[in-house]
């Protein structure tokens, strides 16, 4: 698929909302490394930032791809264990090397099913031997950014934010933490392809980032005459849903980008990063401009479009017609929702309603 409009390019960052605004940063602590992810604030809007970031070398804890090292309280192997870092995938932030061999280290805990210390993707801080670690160049012509707070994937290529994808990422409960998708930095490591889990569900192009958790299609089940059946889970992306991995939409943005593309681009990138942003309590998502483009096909369609030219509807309705993110307030539009393609922002109500809940849990 090819992109069909310049203009949308123009505006995608523009309706890339509720975009989190910019006060936050990954990190509890600063190093005063340039475009270290974990300094670099939490804000979409902000592209040059977000590239320069992406593509900067990480630091790294050798080893296989599907083990994890521990996090001690004192740099002492006797001392507490505070966390753990999957090898060879996970970046951690190196905030002090010391002269005894140790160096201490921030990251999101990755305790996984298997874990003895079970601390499901907590903001650790603690030490590790120094030569443990390695720093590892990242690619540099394609980057992903997956905002928890939004559960959208924006698609970076060549320093340009190409597409925003609906995502669902960990669900986790009391009885099941360990379905927490960690936050952090990550290199994608393998290629793991198409899987069925425990329960049946079927999941394909799937590509490994921290040891069990993968970046995958929307699941489907198989009928009784052995079709796909997406619709359960593709209702639920844009929300938590999954037991920990990265769930992504199948369906084609107008820049003809899903899952299936990346997999196409990403078989010979690994190590290109995708880095996983906290929804902090205090975070907040800013409200588009009322006079922010919006497209809309009110005979045929029930949603309302950031493009002219979706592919929920057939090129021949192309284009939709224009209205305003304000006129979307007004009765005659009042009953159309989001389209689960082209994904352009909540209505104001809705981001007003994240807002207050994030704003409350600050408190």
């Amino acid at each position: 698929m090819q992109i069909r409009c310049a203009a949308v390019l123009a505006v995608l960052v523009l309706l890339a909302a509720g975009c989190a605004l910019a006060e936050f940063t990954p990190a509890a602590t600063v190093c005063g490394k340039a475009y270290c992810y974990w300094e670099t604030p939490m804000d979409i809007t902000d592209t040059e930032a977000v590239w320069n970031m992406l593509i900067q070398p990480m630091t790294v804890v050798e080893g296989n791809q599907k083990t994890q090292e521990l996090l001690y309280a004192e740099p002492d192997q006797k001392s507490r264990r505070v966390g753990e870092v999957t090898c060879q995938s996970q970046g951690v932030h190196v905030l002090e090397t010391l002269d005894n061999g140790w160096s201490l280290v921030e990251c999101y805990s990755a305790s996984n099913g298997n874990s003895r210390l079970r601390v499901w993707g907590d903001l650790v801080k603690g030490y590790i031997r120094t030569d443990k670690l390695v720093e590892v160049e990242s690619r540099d012509r394609f980057g992903l950014v997956v905002d928890k707070l939004t559960q959208r994937l924006y698609v970076f290529g060549d320093g340009k934010l190409l597409t925003t994808l609906r995502v669902s990422t960990g669900a986790p409960t009391k009885w099941r933490p360990r379905y927490e998708t960690a936050s952090g930095e990550y290199h994608l490591v393998s290629m793991v392809g198409s899987f069925v889990d425990d329960s049946g569900l079927h999941s394909d192009y799937a590509i490994r980032f921290n040891d069990g958790d993968l970046l995958h299609a929307v699941p489907y089940r198989l009928d009784a005459n052995g079709n796909k059946s997406y619709s359960r889970y593709e209702a639920l992306l844009g929300t938590r849903a999954s037991a920990g991995c990265i769930r992504v939409q199948r369906r084609a943005t107008p820049e003809g980008i899903n899952m299936r593309w990346l997999w196409n681009r990403l078989g010979n990138q690994q190590r290109t990063r995708l880095v996983i942003w906290e929804d902090l309590p205090g975070r907040q998502l800013s409200i588009p401009a009322d006079d922010t483009p919006i497209y809309v096909h009110m005979s045929l369609s029930n949603y309302y479009h950031r493009s002219p030219e979706c592919y929920q509807l057939g090129e021949k309705f192309w284009p939709f017609e224009p209205i305003t993110y304000g006129q979307l307030e007004e009765e005659a539009y009042a009953h159309l929702t989001d389209c689960f393609c082209c994904n352009p922002p909540l209505r104001k109500k809705e981001i007003e309603a994240i807002n207050a809940q994030y704003a409350a849990e600050a408190q």
